[in-house]
Parts: structure tokens; sequence; C-alpha cells
């Protein structure tokens, strides 16, 4: 469980909630505004999350190719746009703290969040606090303490682990313990909801993701996809088997670029 010292309510207020009438399932354009801060808003508009958070909401973030692969010679960064890029950062500064694999941070050499004033102004501006949102990494063998997550942040990330693995985690970093070998990603939520982190944004990878979606722990996906082919030597997004077809609302797309930009609601809540 996360230490007594964790501010409960880290956001100052609510960011732009999500109506009808922000957010229809129709196709859209990329915000055609000139102005920065106005295309920041009307983004952040368009993902806001609900305004009533009793208990913690996951949304992903996820690029794909149009036959659903997800890396490009093993990283994501090879599928995506300019309009992915900044989209990445909007939904990454609308959250409370932001979920992924320790797969991922090997991978993609995850460090920390880095705000400058322009991202910590928008933050306040959205109703939320202007520190950067942690990182909370899931891994049940431990991370090298070397690691830029450690080493290149502003602020310590939270590290989600098992018993056997929990002595391999730097000295001074927060920890979630859900399970004696096996991540309890259920449990781990939840904590992460006590500690007041509502707005959990999940940016993979997949078998994160897969454990998430198999678990029933998944509410939103925010799918890009990618103008792509890849083939079967790319990792498939959802690599698991399940036993039942998960069913999801599509809540609204937009194009940028030759990207298009999905968001979609799980079609019966957990």
């Amino acid at each position: 469980m996360l230490p007594d010292t964790t501010d409960p309510s880290p956001a100052v207020g609510k960011p732009p909630a999500v109506t009808a009438a922000q957010n229809p399932a129709v196709l859209t354009r990329w915000p055609d505004a000139t102005d920065d801060d106005d295309v920041d808003d009307e983004l952040a508009a368009l993902y806001g999350w609900p305004a009533d958070l009793g208990s913690p909401v996951v949304r992903a973030n996820m690029i794909a190719s149009l036959d659903g692969g997800s890396t490009v010679d093993g990283r994501s960064a090879g599928l995506g746009n300019a309009q992915d890029e900044r989209l990445f950062s909007i939904l990454r500064d609308l959250a409370d703290v932001i979920l992924v694999g320790s797969g991922t941070v090997r991978a993609e050499r995850y460090g920390g969040v880095f705000l400058d004033a322009r991202r910590r102004a928008r933050r306040q501006r959205w109703g939320l606090s202007p520190a950067a949102p942690p990182i909370a990494v899931v891994t049940a063998r431990g991370l090298d303490p070397e690691s830029p997550l450690f080493t290149e942040t502003d602020t310590p990330p939270v590290v989600i682990t098992t018993e056997i693995a929990a002595d391999r985690v730097p000295d001074g970093i927060t920890k979630i313990i859900t399970g004696h070998d096996r991540v309890n990603l259920s449990v781990a939520v939840s904590a992460l909801g006590v500690a007041g982190h509502r707005r959990v944004h999940c940016e993979g990878g997949p078998a994160l993701l897969a454990s998430l979606i198999a678990d029933n722990l998944l509410d939103e996906c925010c799918l890009t996809i990618a103008p792509l082919l890849l083939g079967e030597r790319s990792t498939a997004l959802v690599p698991v088997d399940l036993r039942d077809p998960v069913r999801w609302t599509l809540s609204g797309a937009m194009i940028g670029g030759s990207h298009l930009f999905t968001r979609y609601r799980r079609a019966v809540g957990r």
C-alpha cells in the first residue's frame, strides 16, 4: 500500500467532463485552431475523464498498424506521427498516474515525466496539480536501479511488484506489493485509487494491456491506427487468449494526417 505521505487528492479540481456534445460518436478532424493552447484545450475536452470518479478508471492509450501490430523493430515509436505525439502528451497530462509494464520500460528506455512551464500551466488550467504524474511500473522481477525511470524524473515512480521481487526495488521508492510471484493488478489498481490516483492512464505494453483486459480492469481504450501493414514479425496488440469477446462502444474518432484516432469505452462496466 502507498504510504500515508501520498497526497490522497492530487487533483486540485476536475478536468473537463465528457459529455455527449463534447464527444459525439462521429468522425471528426484534428482541431484546426491556430493557437496551441486552444488546440490543447479542445483535445483535453474531447478526452476528458468522467466527472464523478469514486473509484479508479483505467484508460489505455495504444497505437497499432492496420493489421494489429504494435511494434516496429521492437518499439512503438515507428508507428506514430506528429498528431499522435501531441495526443500522447495531452493524455499523460490529463492523468493522475501513468501505468506501464516493465517490458515497455526496458524497450522504450522510459524515464519519468518532465513538465515545462507550459505543461504545468495547462494541467492547472484543466483542474489538476501542476506536478508531473508519477510512472507506476508493473514488474514481477524487479528493475535495474540505474534505469532512467529512477535517475531521470521530476516525480519518483511507483513500483508495483511481488513479494519475491520487492527487495530489487531501489531504496526510497514507493512500492505496492500485490502477490507472491505474480502481480495482482486488481489489488494494484485499488491501491492507486486509495492514494487518490483515480485517473489511471496505461501506456502498455501489449502484455500489460492483455492482462488488464483478461482481468476485466480496462474501462477505456484510446487506439491510434497507423497507416502501415507490419505482418507477423510485429508483436500483436493484445497477445492473450480471451475466453469470450470483450465488447466496446465507440465514443469518438478523429483523423489526424493519415492516422485514425479512436476512443472506445467498454460496453458493460465492471
